[in-house]
């Protein structure tokens, strides 16, 4: 799973450039979108824009940070869910009336939207749901509306998951969906107020974070203020996988540290899956880089078991280009990832993972531990079995891809090869996480989505079995 993006807007004073510090935010929010970066800024000549496609430490340099002049800016790191063309980089700039937007999210109904577009004008055919936002937007700038203004009357137009920046005339806005999907943050340093898609960002600037903008509401930067407008009631149900898997370990989210809600995951799965061949000194726990391993910590501190990281994770990997030949699958994995045999060997090791998609991966793992001459191998997932696609900004596989939709869980600890298979049950997750249920979006374990997906629900099949979502 990949999830799209991570967008950062800045208002500073007038004697300080925002580009440099919007430079940081977007390093730290690298996780959320390696595919590109764009950063916009804003003074009184306008717009400038430097964006291209790679990582942010290859994207910009000294020379670009300077050219970007301007106390307001925007930023956005790109990891898409459809088209990979770097025309649709963000942020998307209007320079003919100094506008820039940036979102993080996916509009699965983008019909109403389509039609308002076309209505005034608009060629719709290649633009994506981003481009279909903000063309919405400048057109209503262009009309003489301000920049809130025109975000408010834009807003019905909007039907999916976005939480989104925004910049023109000295004005930046940050604003979210009714649900509040994907997070958005809110902080302030001696010069600057800014909002960004993690709160792991502001302590890279040392920034205090201020609050979350909350679902359906707009925050408004100008100068050195702050207001916010709600533009439709709250109903929140923020994205559980931001706490399984997307988030950095040291962010926040319902005021919980991710890495402790991890952690947690990890106690929880003790409590339901205590190890198979007993508690011995044999037995080890070990994680799969990287979202695992607050989990494994959990998992084995309430166990008092050994936990080791055994499996080395190369974060340097590209694509194969191999035919899938046998040995060619054990190279690539071997590419991807290896163990220590020192470390496996002659144990009863528990592998705990965050999450099981489609059953590439673990499968190799099993077999590699088995190679190292681990004596048993045990599969433990800290989150449900993820059943149904997600349509909010989440790359995921087709239903027909997903291991849990397809097979039982049985079926799936036979096609891994592990001597057991256990999922962290959705009631336990739950609980995990301090907050109540209804706050969450769980649509990928559940198929029901709290945002109507549209015509998308076409799509859906019942899996052939839900167990281990209770």
């Amino acid at each position: 799973m990949r999830e799209k993006c991570a967008v950062a807007a800045m208002t500073s004073s007038l004697s300080r450039d925002a580009a440099p510090e919007m430079y940081e935010l977007l390093f730290a929010m690298q996780h959320r979108g390696v595919e590109g970066s764009g950063i916009a800024s804003y003074n009184q000549a306008g717009v400038s824009l430097h964006s291209g496609p790679g990582m942010v430490r290859d994207i910009y340099d000294e020379s670009t940070i300077s050219a970007l002049a301007g106390n307001v800016a925007i930023g956005h790191n790109r990891y898409t869910t459809s088209s990979r063309d770097v025309v649709h980089n963000q942020p998307i700039v209007d320079s003919s009336i100094d506008f820039a937007f940036a979102h993080n999210g996916n509009l699965p109904d983008t019909d109403s939207l389509e039609s308002h577009l076309q209505n005034h004008n608009f060629r719709t055919q290649r633009m994506n749901d981003s481009e279909m936002m903000s063309s919405t937007i400048s057109q209503l700038i262009r009309d003489g509306y301000d920049l809130p203004d025109a975000i408010t009357r834009s807003y019905d137009l909007f039907h999916g998951a976005y939480s989104c920046v925004a910049m023109h005339d000295g004005t930046a806005v940050a604003f979210r969906d009714e649900c509040g999907i994907r997070p958005l943050a809110v902080g302030q340093t001696m010069e600057s107020k800014v909002a960004v898609s993690e709160t792991c960002a502001l302590d890279i600037i040392d920034a205090r974070y201020l609050f979350d903008v909350e679902p359906g509401e707009m925050i408004i930067m100008r100068g050195d203020t702050i207001d916010r407008q709600q533009l439709k009631p709250a109903n929140p149900k923020l994205d559980m996988f931001e706490l399984v898997y997307f988030s950095r370990h040291d962010s926040y989210l319902y005021g919980q540290s991710v890495n402790e809600v991890r952690y947690r995951f990890g106690e929880k799965l003790a409590d339901e899956h205590p190890p198979t061949s007993g508690i011995n000194g044999d037995t080890l726990v070990v994680p799969v880089p990287d979202t695992s391993v607050p989990a494994a910590e959990g998992y084995a501190d309430a166990l008092g078991l050994r936990h080791r990281q055994a499996i080395i994770k190369n974060r340097f990997i590209g694509r194969s280009f191999m035919q899938p030949t046998d040995h060619e699958r054990r190279t690539q994995l071997r590419r991807k990832h290896n163990i220590i045999p020192e470390s496996v060997k002659g144990k009863d090791i528990i592998l705990i993972d965050d999450s099981i998609v489609r059953l590439n991966t673990m499968p190799r793992l099993v077999a590699l531990a088995r190679e190292a001459g681990a004596k048993t191998v045990q599969v433990l997932v800290a989150s449900p079995p993820v059943r149904f696609p997600d349509y909010y900004g989440i790359d995921t596989p087709e239903q027909t891809e997903l291991a849990a939709a397809q097979l039982t869980i049985e079926q799936i600890r036979e096609r891994s090869s592990a001597d057991y298979l256990g999922y962290l049950s959705l009631r336990g997750m739950i609980e995990a996480t301090g907050v109540k249920q209804d706050k969450f979006n769980l649509s990928c374990f559940t198929g029901e989505y709290p945002i109507d997906i549209g015509k998308r629900t076409r799509e859906i099949n019942a899996p052939v079995s839900m167990e281990g979502s209770e």
